[in-house]
Parts: C-alpha cells; sequence; structure tokens
C-alpha cells in the first residue's frame, strides 16, 4: 500500500465514535484510531517495525503519539468513570478484596495496586506507584512499602468516593507490608 492509497483509505473511513462522548472529543480516521488502541503504550519505533511487517505505511512519529495521547487520556478517563460507578453501587457491610503487583519481584519501581468489589468490579481507583529513581514517580522509599503506600492511598480515595461505614471489610493475601495497615 502506498502512502497515498493509506491516505484516501482513512479519508474515506472518517468516523465518530458515540460512545462514551468520544465524537465531541476528537474525530478520528479508522485506521488511526485502530493502530493506536492495538498499540497503546508501544514506542513509535515499535509500532512502526509492527506497521511495516503488516506493509502499512507508517505515519509520522508526531501524527503517531498526538493520536496516542489523545486515545489514552480518554481511556483512562472512561475508566475513571467506570471505577467510580462502580464503588457507588456498593451496598453497607461489603467485604472488598485488595492486591498489588509489582514490575519486578525484587527491587520493583513500580507498583499497581486495586480493590475489586464482591462481583469483581473495580471499586477504587487504580493507584500506580513509581520509584522516583529513574523516571518520574510519585515515590520515594523502599519497593517493600510501596504496596502499603499505595493501598493507603486506594482506601482513602475509596472511602472520598463511597463514604465511612460502606466497606465492612477487606481481604487480602496478607503479603508484603500492607499486612501492617490493613485488618482482616
Amino acid at each position: 500500500m502506498t502512502s497515498q492509497e493509506v491516505h484516501d483509505a482513512t479519508n474515506s473511513e472518517i468516523i465518530r465514535v458515540q460512545y462514551e462522548g468520544f465524537g465531541d472529543l476528537i474525530k478520528l480516521d479508522g485506521k488511526s484510531f485502530t493502530f493506536a488502541t492495538l498499540i497503546c503504550g508501544k514506542t513509535y519505533q515499535e509500532a512502526s517495525n509492527l506497521l511495516r511487517e503488516a506493509g502499512i505505511d507508517v505515519p509520522s512519529s508526531q501524527y503517531f503519539y498526538r493520536i496516542q495521547k489523545v486515545i489514552l487520556e480518554k481511556a483512562k478517563e472512561l475508566a475513571e468513570k467506570s471505577v467510580k460507578n462502580h464503588a457507588l453501587q456498593l451496598e453497607p457491610g461489603t467485604v472488598i478484596t485488595i492486591d498489588a503487583h509489582f514490575s519486578h519481584v525484587r527491587n520493583a519501581d513500580e507498583c499497581e495496586f486495586v480493590a475489586m468489589g464482591p462481583k469483581g468490579d473495580i471499586v477504587a481507583k487504580f493507584v500506580i506507584v513509581r520509584s522516583r529513581k529513574g523516571k518520574a514517580g510519585n515515590y520515594t522509599g523502599a519497593s517493600c512499602q510501596m504496596e502499603s503506600v499505595a493501598a493507603d492511598q486506594a482506601l482513602q480515595i475509596l472511602e472520598d468516593t463511597v463514604g465511612k461505614g460502606i466497606v465492612d471489610g477487606f481481604c487480602h493475601d496478607r503479603d508484603n507490608k500492607s499486612r501492617n495497615i490493613v485488618a482482616c
């Protein structure tokens, strides 16, 4: 496919995504939307290699990152809205499950924490704690304390969202240091 064919095809396939307000935010061509979604989070070099392997002309890096940024921001906004809606549906006396996972077994530089309701729905905002060692992060301290910090943040967000008295208890695997802040 030549770049002119790609350009003509994308111009003829312009779509408005109506789901959850996408249409009001941006007007995208279908192929760019698909590519950016499929390779979310990939670097331009990784993505361009995938596109070349598929026989597709690669857009400029500026165009690629612009589309990817818009989609990632909207996806994050929709995820946060969904999490808040699930949290607001909790009934008094609910027991939630909490846990985290790390980027590495030892000396992790990132920890992702989640709290789930009885139906498996995520009920507290995803909390990601990143070390300030390499890239910009939001945490300084030992990696073994990351889960505790993330738990504090997530549970505070949950309490601010639904109020006190809704969550009656927590189910946790009691690993790491978070067992000191969460009573099971």
